[in-house]
């Protein structure tokens, strides 16, 4: 009888971790600078580790940071060595980890069912 406890036991704990909700977490540089921007980035998700490049065009979004979570928000998330380049025709800047938690936490964040999304849309990445 104290075997099929166990195994009981233990087959709804798995079942319960493999029906655990998976969340996207997203975050969205919308470029206000008025000029198009090249981007640069590396270490921006947790399930893909290849350096991305993307050309924003002025007013146009792209997401800078992209991961998958069991529960956790985004800024818990981001990697200690996320690095995003930013260079317009005359100017660049960087922008690490840190700058990007603390934008992300005075950035509204937007859930729709599993996907839940922060945009920054400020001018504070302008070069």
């Amino acid at each position: 009888m104290s075997g099929w406890a166990g195994f009981s036991t233990l087959f709804i704990s798995v079942m319960a971790g493999a029906a655990q909700q998976v969340y996207s977490n997203n975050v969205f540089l919308v470029n206000t600078c008025g000029v198009p921007l090249e981007l640069s980035l590396s270490h921006d998700s947790n399930y893909s580790d290849e350096p991305r490049h993307i050309a924003l065009s002025p007013n146009q979004r792209s997401a800078i940071a992209n991961y998958q979570s069991f529960g956790e928000d985004v800024d818990g998330q981001i990697s200690d060595q996320f690095s995003l380049s930013i260079k317009n025709p005359t100017a660049s800047k960087t922008v690490d980890a840190q700058t990007l938690r603390r934008a992300v936490a005075s950035a509204e964040k937007t859930v729709r069912k599993a996907v839940r999304s922060w945009v920054i849309a400020d001018g504070s990445f302008c070069p």
